[in-house]
């Protein structure tokens, strides 16, 4: 990033429900110290939602008119017939409807029709009112819950990207966990990244920079989840004495708790006891699609699915993680939507003193003319975010960021977007940049060639002196 870019970046940080700082590319320096503090607990958690992935075209789920509906329906493949156009007026007249409602009132309107015994179900009222088949609802959701995994394949096309990003779409990821390992002293336990989001960003990020990870998964051909290779870590071995000689650097541990793209659940029966029992693989991104994709789908449904295998198991490391001694949480990109997720940190706060939390979102706190103010306002420093009669937003972040508790901190405004967040992070290298071991790898093969090169015309050379 650019020195304009720096100059350009502006936000506000909050601790414990005051303004500490203006960030700016002068006074930067207060929130990195802040952070460099919380990369060197004892224990940290890293939750990662939706909100990091934007910039590479991830899809919104909320203020969608029917037209965009139909929009990303078309993009998956499908198409929308006029009975979906007949039941997206009626589920979402105002226009302003989000894909959670429309997929919770067709789950409804099924359900009632399955609990009456009929084939279809009356919905709308007076001469409004219209009769639809099971099927119709059925295909409907599932129209809209396809097109809302296809959107989640990132980076998506080029025009879909943030046009800053289209060349290099994956470096605020790369740089985001260069910089968090790499900030750690190395004695540390490993940093434990939770993350809602179905897409393969983290993991494609950490394979540019070839950095090993534990995500839960056993094998390699057949790879299925086995939760007790979380247990498990990278060392560095003596190829002949077969002996530890230090733990390998740059790993950490993936936990993708609304299921992932490439997930896919399969019932298999044992072949020496015969039970059977449900299976969670691991398969390439691009195949075959059914009913045995492993997701939780946005519906009010999704707080009670958490409660089945694997997402229950996943949920519960979520909870020990964050009950540790000495433990900080940076949540960057998660809106607190998600009541499941909500409740175990917010109990973890009440319970656990030791216990930090770092909330970055650029917009949940202040609306833009009201950060415009805010930032133009020469006393912020020091007062309540809301001092003098600013209109705060009604979400949980905001709620947050006038919590009278200095264990909470949260970064709002430009500077809280992921792309400029990762540049924020506190950078060990010497440089600007964030040198990949497989960036090195590739300057020692090169070396190594000149050498080679060096040595043949020296050769050469002896041989024509001779």
């Amino acid at each position: 990033m650019g020195m304009d870019q720096h100059q350009a970046m502006q936000g506000l940080f909050v601790v414990g429900g005051l303004v500490k700082s203006k960030v700016t590319s002068e006074e930067r320096h207060i929130l990195q110290e802040h952070l460099s503090n919380l990369l060197q607990v004892h224990n940290l958690v890293v939750l990662i939602g939706s909100g990091a992935s934007f910039h590479l075209g991830s899809p919104q789920t909320r203020n969608l008119d029917n037209e965009k509906v139909a929009q990303l329906i078309a993009e998956a493949g499908d198409t929308v017939d006029d009975a979906d156009k007949a039941l997206l007026d009626l589920l979402n007249p105002t226009d302003d409807g989000d894909l959670e409602r429309l997929l919770n009132a067709l789950q409804l309107a099924a359900a009632l029709a399955v609990h009456t015994q009929g084939d279809s179900v009356t919905l709308g009222e007076g001469a409004d009112a219209r009769a639809f088949d099971v099927d119709a609802l059925e295909s409907l959701r599932h129209k809209i819950g396809s097109a809302l995994v296809e959107a989640c394949k990132l980076p998506r096309h080029s025009e879909d990207v943030a046009a800053e990003h289209r060349e290099d779409p994956l470096h605020a990821h790369r740089t985001f966990f260069s910089r968090l390992v790499r900030a750690r002293r190395s004695n540390l336990p490993r940093p434990r990244i939770f993350t809602t989001n179905y897409d393969l960003v983290i993991e494609r990020a950490l394979d540019e920079l070839g950095f090993p990870y534990v995500d839960g998964f056993s094998g390699t051909v057949d790879r299925r989840l086995n939760l007790s290779f979380y247990g498990l870590d990278f060392h560095r071995i003596d190829t002949s004495t077969q002996k530890v000689i230090a733990r390998a650097d740059s790993a950490l541990y993936i936990h993708k708790i609304h299921g992932s793209l490439n997930w896919r659940a399969r019932t298999e029966r044992d072949r020496v006891t015969g039970v059977e029992s449900l299976e969670v693989h691991q398969v390439t991104d691009d195949a075959p699609v059914g009913k045995d994709r492993v997701l939780i789908y946005p519906t009010t449904a999704k707080e009670g699915d958490t409660l089945a295998f694997p997402y229950s198991d996943l949920m519960r490391q979520l909870g020990d993680a964050v009950q540790q001694d000495d433990t900080a949480i940076i949540s960057v990109g998660y809106g607190f939507a998600d009541p499941h997720i909500n409740r175990i940190l917010l109990r973890s706060l009440a319970v656990n003193p030791a216990l930090n939390v770092l909330v970055v979102d650029p917009y949940a706190v202040l609306d833009g003319p009201v950060m415009a103010e805010a930032l133009a306002s020469d006393d912020v420093i020091g007062r309540p975010i809301n001092a003098g009669g600013r209109e705060t937003r009604g979400t949980a972040v905001a709620a947050l960021a006038q919590a009278p508790d200095a264990r909470i901190a949260v970064l709002t405004g430009d500077a809280g977007k992921f792309t400029e967040f990762a540049e924020l992070m506190p950078d060990p290298s010497l440089g600007e940049g964030v040198t990949s071991p497989r960036t090195i790898s590739d300057l020692i093969e090169s070396l190594e060639l000149i050498g080679r090169r060096s040595t043949s015309k020296n050769s050469d050379r002896n041989d024509l002196d001779a």
